[in-house]
């Protein structure tokens, strides 16, 4: 074969040659680049091997070798697959059935990164409500804030004026205190602690700081200069200034967000804010999480028995609701952030949202919402870039059939069917293309409304210039696939052959297939193929008079249950 030749095959085509992973004998298979390709087989036939341990594993270990040394220091380095070559691989993907990795904190809306963009919404167009008075937050003037001041340096004495430059940011700073020398300025603060401008400050570059310059001092209420020294302070720190007293006590002052019920001043949204990932954005008691957590105490003599009972109980009873932020994860500024909506009645929803209303929200009542919102002013130009990646985001979540979750809803709740389409979705808004993605049974526990949504979905990835390999059972899946890998003919070391490949009018009649065996059995090939396939609603005849034992629940409210109640028949 030509070099040419070769290339071009590469480019259509997946090549793996002498594959002997786990249960795998030796096998060369191929597979087309840019389609949709089911791996089926009976279980324990070899299908995860070679989909996962093989194509996905080799498209991870090629692309960490790809890294330079540095980069590969803080990776683990996966070990070679047992296979001779690997030719045509693109960059591969994994979409597993696994609860997400994200953590306690990840929720559907961070997954997916609609609740970025929902942060930046509130940053740029929120308007702060006092936390204590409820009251919005108002302009104040100079002069009202020098009569503050005054009265401040007659009940603390002597006040620092700092003015705020870096604001939760990573990073060195050195030019903090470069910028600070040139204008004259002598101390810098960063992370509480002062420096003198003619020194460095030592700080860790990958932690985040706060860093503000000494502006100057009021040493007297007297003082003629004091209106020019608080103007002074206040453009250097973007109309914000702290007051730091001798005992280190620190008040905020601003000229524009100040509450006027009790005078309370803030600082400018920023988008961390409002995450709960951030010390900056979490609320202090749950730290982010919106439970709280009570450990039991265990002694060092307790039995294994003992410990494990404990374990138990602690992971069914101990998880309350935080009292504080009741489950919103955010402290009481950023639940106090509301937005000036312009909604239609017949949402019933609140035209002044907080951020944490949105999250109670569920898919389908954001998207819906979403899409209808109507700006005025600055709030067409910032929203007009920011609306429509949440609305395609929302779309992605309706349309692999998770339109009931809630944004806010952990991902440690959800199965593994849902979270392997939340990652799905949150792949659809990527917007990759040239990439292998491989997918574990995604159509598990789908009604077949959803079944043909994900399927649609699928397709769409497809659409991208991207390759699907799909290991799965499911016919629907199997009738829209493009190539279909059959191994067998058993399980365990009677599998890891590849029993026959290609379309599935192929398989169908492949006599050695089981998969097209068994297919063949249940339906008419020529359904399969593609005509309509009749809808079997199945008929279910009644006890008689004798009341069944049941398994009884009753007002179930969790998640998206609402006040349900059922009984379950035993011996059934």
């Amino acid at each position: 074969m030509s070099k040419r030749r070769k290339t071009d095959d590469y480019s259509r085509w997946i090549r793996i040659e002498g594959a002997r992973e786990n249960n795998l004998r030796n096998i060369s298979v191929r597979l087309p680049r840019g389609k949709l390709v089911v791996i089926t087989g009976v279980s324990g036939s070899g299908k995860s091997t070679l989909a996962f341990d093989i194509l996905f594993s080799e498209g991870q270990r090629r692309f960490l070798d790809s890294l330079n040394a540095y980069a590969r220091q803080f990776v683990e380095q996966m070990p070679r697959p047992d296979v001779d070559a690997v030719h045509g691989l693109p960059p591969t993907v994994s979409i597993e059935q696994r609860i997400s990795r994200g953590g306690g904190k990840s929720t559907v809306a961070t997954v997916t990164e609609i609740h970025h963009f929902i942060r930046l919404l509130y940053t740029k167009l929120g308007v702060i409500h006092c936390p204590k008075c409820q009251l919005p937050v108002q302009a104040q003037t100079l002069e009202a804030l020098v009569f503050t001041l005054k009265q401040q340096f007659k009940e603390r004495g002597m006040l620092r004026l700092l003015a705020p430059r870096i604001r939760n940011r990573k990073g060195f700073h050195t030019d903090v205190g470069e910028w600070a020398t040139r204008h004259g300025y002598q101390q810098v603060r960063a992370d509480g602690e002062y420096f003198p401008t003619d020194e460095p400050m030592r700080l860790d570059r990958f932690r985040e700081h706060d860093v503000e310059v000494v502006v100057g001092e009021i040493k007297s209420n007297r003082n003629k200069s004091l209106a020019s020294l608080i103007s002074e302070t206040l453009f250097h720190g973007a109309g914000t200034l702290f007051a730091v007293d001798e005992s280190g006590h620190e008040t905020v002052h601003a000229t524009n967000n100040v509450c006027g019920g009790c005078g309370a001043s803030f600082t400018p949204l920023d988008p961390k804010d409002f995450s709960y990932n951030s010390p900056r954005g979490w609320c202090t008691t749950c730290k982010g999480f919106g439970e709280i957590f009570d450990m039991p105490n265990l002694d060092r003599g307790d039995t294994q028995e003992a410990v494990e009972e404990t374990w138990f109980e602690w992971k069914a009873d101990c998880r309350e609701v935080c009292p504080d932020c009741k489950g919103s994860r955010l402290n009481p500024l950023a639940r106090s952030v509301r937005l000036q909506l312009s909604i239609p009645n017949a949402f019933q929803f609140n035209s002044n949202p907080t951020i944490d209303e949105f999250a109670q929200s569920t898919v389908a009542v954001a998207k819906k919402l979403f899409s209808k919102l109507k700006w005025k002013g600055r709030g067409i130009e910032i929203a007009r870039d920011i609306l429509p990646e949440i609305v395609s985001r929302l779309n992605f979540l309706s349309a692999v059939g998770l339109d009931y979750l809630q944004l806010g809803r952990s991902v440690t709740t959800l199965s593994g069917g849902e979270s392997q389409r939340i990652r799905l979705a949150a792949q659809l808004g990527s917007n990759l293309s040239g990439v292998l993605y491989v997918l574990d049974e995604p159509t598990i526990g789908l009604h077949t409304r959803d079944n043909h949504q994900l399927l649609d979905t699928l397709e769409k990835l497809r659409s991208r210039g991207n390759s699907i390999v799909v290991v799965e059972h499911d016919e629907d899946t199997m009738a829209r696939a493009d190539y279909i890998i059959d191994l067998g003919p058993g399980a365990g070391i009677e599998g890891g052959d590849v029993v026959a490949s290609g379309s599935l009018k192929q398989i169908l009649s492949n006599k050695f297939s089981a998969t097209g065996i068994e297919l063949s059995r249940q339906r008419d090939p020529d359904q399969l193929l593609g005509q309509e396939r009749p809808t079997i609603i199945p008929l279910i005849e009644g006890e008689g008079k004798k009341k069944t034992p049941s398994l009884v629940f009753k007002n179930l409210s969790k998640n998206n249950l609402k006040n349900l109640s059922v009984a379950i028949p035993l011996g059934r």
